[in-house]
């Protein structure tokens, strides 16, 4: 090897290697150890709460009612400046979307299925079925169709094949006055309000009467298997251009096979794109008591009569939003009959027609289970104004669990849940709001900084909620990526956060971008994101070993 070829060899070899060094540093970024064995850049997330922290904090309620403290007072705390109403209306709940078209409904007591709940009835309809009887419910070129499937004796009578049969109608939701209210400054309930206040509306059951000497037990149990069709009978099958309804004997249920919940009042099985929603429609106070957002008997009366007063207000203002409101935590958690129990009853009964108001309408009477200590702005915890709702404040409460978790975080996972394009070395909370929750989150890496709300961090990691604090550090090990989080209640306005569905099943909701509390934001400060920056710092160490070679080769 001559003199010349070996410097012009030594030369180009240290040429690639500084430029192969280069390439690296870039693509590990500042604040990432590129050595081996030096571990995994992971984030350590220390945080409190669960949930949105605005409104009533369930452990906060649950913890003064323990003290002492009555109804209207904790109420009074959550929501200042809110007054008491009554006010009774029907609510309709979307329980099961079956994306096949089809599905089965089962009659514990008896029932009928009935393609209109007020007026005419089709030729064929009601469909009598006997106790224990089941249906399967179908939608498809433009027709419903209920064909009976045993066990069941099927009854139809000369009127269901005949002249039509006219069924109750369902009252409509009425809407509070601003005469009927009382203020929540008052230390207990009164025996004679100062102001006048109209007796309770009368709600009529939504459920359809049977045959007399039907059975009213409600203690049956539901098979989630899917039985064959009994062919051959035409009477067992009717069909209609009109959704249908599943009207239970009174005192019944509706039972629905996919997910073994029953149901009080009706379920109407209607189109939805190419899926068949169920939707059980009930009066208010009924509805109250499938709820399942506190299964605790222990609670004291005072603690779960506000939470049935927050759940009455919340689900009477989604209905004037929408007109229909989920069972998942989007909205608040109703699992039918099967959820009730005596306490519930009692709180349900105790507060009959109660609701909150502010300004003469409904309020937006939010709730989550834990608020760390301290509750929410709807800023924190929906990314809404704070002007809108000024009953919904950040204050100190009293509690004897703040519920403290901490989480720790792979960058990558992160980056990956986060769509950070680049590779993430750095997150940080950039801005807080009033109760120290985190308004917004910076990401710094290879593409540069973006910004994200607090809330949308919080989601798209499955924390329990955005009231935390961020430290970068380094692990051993990559820990698992965390699971995914459930939906978070959105504000009973938003209507289409409280009706999008998005799959089947009886959890088949979740937030969607109007629920500004879960839309993500992100602002780009950094470079531009074409050909990713490790692909560019690859491309340039390959340049460099390529004109080295050629080099190599030219040499005489």
């Amino acid at each position: 090897m001559s003199l010349k070829y070996s410097t012009r060899f030594r030369w180009a070899v240290a040429a690639g290697a500084a430029a192969a060094l280069a390439a690296t540093a870039a693509l590990v970024g500042p604040g990432r150890p590129a050595q081996a064995g030096a571990g995994v850049a992971v984030v350590t997330i220390a945080g409190r709460g669960d949930g949105h922290g605005v409104g009533l904090a369930q452990d906060g309620a649950l913890a003064m009612g323990q003290r002492g403290v009555g109804t209207l007072q904790i109420l009074g705390h959550f929501f200042p400046g809110t007054t008491l109403a009554r006010v009774g209306g029907t609510v309709r709940v979307e329980v099961l979307s079956a994306p096949t078209g089809a599905t089965i409904v089962t009659f514990p007591d008896g029932g009928r299925i009935q393609d209109t709940l007020t007026g005419t009835q089709s030729g064929g309809f009601p469909l009598q079925v006997a106790p224990g009887g089941a249906v399967i419910l179908r939608w498809g070129a433009g027709r419903y169709t209920a064909q009976a499937v045993p066990p069941m004796s099927v009854q139809v009578s000369a009127q269901g094949v005949g002249s039509p049969t006219p069924v109750p109608s369902v009252p409509p939701i009425t809407v509070p006055g601003t005469s009927t209210t009382t203020s929540l400054t008052v230390p207990a309930r009164p025996t004679t309000p100062s102001t006048s206040v109209p007796s309770k509306p009368s709600t009529p059951s939504t459920t359809v009467p049977g045959p007399a000497g039907s059975s009213t037990s409600t203690s049956s149990s539901t098979s989630t298997t899917t039985p064959k069709a009994r062919p051959g009978r035409a009477r067992d099958r009717v069909s209609s251009s009109r959704p249908l309804w599943a009207v239970p004997r009174a005192g019944g249920v509706t039972a629905v096979a996919a997910t073994g919940r029953r149901y009080r009042g009706v379920v109407e099985a209607a189109a939805q794109g190419g899926a068949l929603s169920l939707v059980n429609q009930l009066d208010v106070e009924t509805y109250l008591r499938g709820m399942a957002e506190v299964q605790n008997p222990s609670w004291p009366p005072a603690s779960l009569q506000a939470q049935v007063i927050a759940e009455r207000t919340y689900a009477l203002r989604a209905m004037a939003a929408a007109g229909e409101i989920c069972d998942t935590t989007a909205c608040q958690v109703y699992l039918g009959q099967q959820a009730e129990y005596p306490a519930q009853d009692q709180a349900v009964a105790a507060t009959a027609g109660d609701v909150l108001t502010y300004g003469g309408s409904l309020a937006a009477t939010v709730f989550s289970a834990n608020a760390g200590g301290f509750s929410a702005t709807p800023e924190e915890g929906f990314g809404s104004s704070d002007a809108a709702y000024p009953y919904l404040r950040a204050a100190p409460y009293y509690t004897s669990d703040p519920d403290p978790w901490s989480l720790t975080v792979g960058f990558a996972d992160a980056a990956a849940r986060l769509g950070y394009a680049g590779q993430l070395t750095s997150v940080a909370v950039s801005a807080v709001g009033p109760s120290g929750r985190a308004l917004a989150v910076t990401l710094a890496g290879t593409a540069g900084a973006s910004t994200i709300s607090g809330s949308a961090f919080a989601s798209d990691l499955g924390l329990d909620s955005n009231f935390f604090q961020l430290h970068d550090t380094v692990s051993a090990s990559a820990p698992p990526p965390p699971p995914p989080s459930q939906p978070v209640q959105a504000l009973p306005s938003d209507a289409a956060a409280i009706t999008r569905t998005l799959g089947p099943g009886p959890h088949h909701h979740a937030s969607v971008p109007g629920d500004t509390g879960r839309a993500r934001t992100l602002t780009r400060t950094g470079p531009p994101q074409g050909i990713p920056w490790r692909w560019a710092g690859l491309a340039l160490v390959l340049l460099v070993v390529v004109a080295t070679t050629m080099m190599f080769l030219a040499d005489p």
